[in-house]
């Protein structure tokens, strides 16, 4: 698929799933914070990372709009949006911009650590599904770059079922769901207490170790050939067979990864 120009005419539409159960509080790897706070700090980079790529001298394009649901607690899914954006589910970038929560020097934020309950990993997936629908349905959005759906968690669901089957059903659901550009994309960011080597677009090859490590591979989308290529270009070892899967990767990494998936311009 060739790139395709994503602009304030043709945005596209990123949704955030977010694993904020009890669990997350467990330590991320080798450093000294929890996944909870990673997982938090990873999200906010990158957002703040994508509006300034949306910038044009003192002006904010909108060529992307965003959404992000945690799912944990009592089985809930949710918008994780706080401050004024509490309870919206797709948020213009210009608008995710004016409604931040904190500013520093170094950071601005828009969520911030949870831990608390179950997985429902099904049920978010689910919750994605629908924005997509929703979203590709709605205007001109048949004609935009397709859907991207970016899952950070650390990998074990509670509503999954026997084999995860409630999650390949969703997964398999959402997979049929496309714009005129091609299929939505669904990538996966694992985040581990295990202090291991980051593991970037791993193909069928890789030898992964944990059944969940594997389960996040085998529900990713594979990247694409515009996506391979650009990720041959920012020097990663990539080949028709690598997966949009990451394995304990930081902020900068999941930056990477949505260069690699070919929409940031």
């Amino acid at each position: 698929m060739p790139k395709v120009l994503v602009n304030s005419t043709n945005p596209c539409l990123i949704i955030y799933l977010l694993d904020q159960s009890s669990s997350m509080t467990a330590p991320f790897g080798h450093l000294n914070i929890s996944k909870a706070e990673a997982l938090a700090n990873a999200v906010n980079e990158t957002i703040s990372e994508i509006i300034q790529r949306c910038s044009a001298g003192f002006e904010i394009k909108n060529r992307f709009e965003l959404s992000i649901l945690g799912y944990g607690g009592d089985n809930m899914v949710h918008s994780a949006w706080e401050g004024n954006l509490h309870g919206k589910w797709v948020v213009p970038v210009r608008t995710v911009l004016e409604n931040c929560i904190s500013s520093t020097e170094n950071m601005l934020k828009w969520i911030s650590p949870k831990a608390q309950g179950n997985t429902p990993m099904a049920k978010a997936f689910e919750n994605a599904k629908r924005i997509c629908s929703d979203w590709i349905n709605w205007g001109n959005h048949f004609n935009c770059h397709p859907p991207i759906i970016l899952n950070i968690t650390d990998g074990e669901a509670t509503d999954g079922q026997y084999g995860n089957q409630n999650i390949w059903n969703e997964i398999n659901q959402i997979k049929s769901l496309h714009t005129s550009h091609g299929s939505v994309n669904i990538f996966n960011i694992h985040i581990s207490s295990l202090a291991q080597d980051r593991i970037l677009f791993p193909d069928n090859n890789f030898d992964l170790q944990g059944k969940y490590e594997k389960f996040l591979f085998y529900i990713s989308s594979p990247l694409d050939e515009s996506q391979i290529s650009n990720a041959r270009s920012m020097g990663y070892n990539v080949n028709s067979g690598s997966k949009g899967y990451i394995f304990n990767g930081n902020g900068s990494d999941l930056i990477k990864f949505l260069n690699v998936g070919s929409i940031l311009i």
